[in-house]
């Protein structure tokens, strides 16, 4: 059984191959693709957060993993209030300068009351629980006051669940090997593509390259 616990957010790790993105090394390189992928949303997201503190109501999912607590569901809320709480790399020229002034005028209470955060701590053991909580929050569009996965998210969750996603596959290769778009448009790509458009080029690509299918224009890609 989980156990509820209010943890340190300072304690909290962030996980480095959330769906929302592609997979990042580190939990400043996340952070901020969180931003690039949605700035608006994520900007959102932190004011509310300063204006109003975090709501003790909205338990953070998080994943025992040796040591570490691995933030399952909650990631763009943790990451923002490592940024307000000073617990990141990311500097005052990444943020808005709005918003900067306002971390600048948090009073301490603020600071005391905000840096542990309600999770419900699930075991290695009970990571497949853990895993459909989230799925039912994100993937099948429940309405728990979220932000919806994109279909892109949707496609790699798909993919981690053994469903071929040839497009995904596709649009990963190539984020990760042309050199002709810059890192922010990686990032944003990465974010948020139509997935399910590519995948239906793609399919009909595959006949006149000479190709049985999808996967195997995903998997000759570069070459072809």
């Amino acid at each position: 059984m989980p156990s509820i616990e209010q943890l340190l957010v300072k304690n909290l790790d962030l996980d480095l191959s959330n769906y929302r993105v592609t997979k990042q090394k580190s939990e400043t390189a996340i952070i901020k693709a969180f931003i690039t992928a949605g700035p608006s949303k994520f900007w959102a997201l932190m004011n509310s957060l300063i204006d109003d503190g975090y709501h003790q109501t909205e338990n953070i999912i998080v994943l025992k993993n040796g040591s570490k607590r691995v933030v399952k569901e909650g990631n763009r809320r943790i990451a923002s209030l490592k940024i307000i709480l000073g617990y990141t790399n990311i500097k005052a020229a990444d943020l808005p300068a709005d918003i900067n002034e306002k971390i600048k005028e948090l009073p301490s209470s603020w600071i005391k009351s905000n840096k542990k955060v309600p999770c419900v701590v699930y075991s290695s053991a009970e990571a497949d629980i853990a895993e459909k909580i989230v799925t039912l929050t994100h993937a099948k569009g429940v309405d728990a006051g979220r932000e919806r996965w994109s279909a892109l998210a949707r496609a790699r969750y798909d993919r981690d669940k053994g469903r071929s996603e040839p497009g995904l596959d596709l649009l990963e290769s190539f984020l990760a090997k042309s050199p002709i778009i810059s890192k922010e448009q990686k990032v944003r790509l990465g974010g948020d593509y139509h997935i399910t458009v590519l995948n239906e080029s793609i399919g009909k690509m595959a006949e006149l390259l000479g190709l049985k299918s999808s996967e195997e224009v995903a998997s000759n890609y570069p070459k072809i």
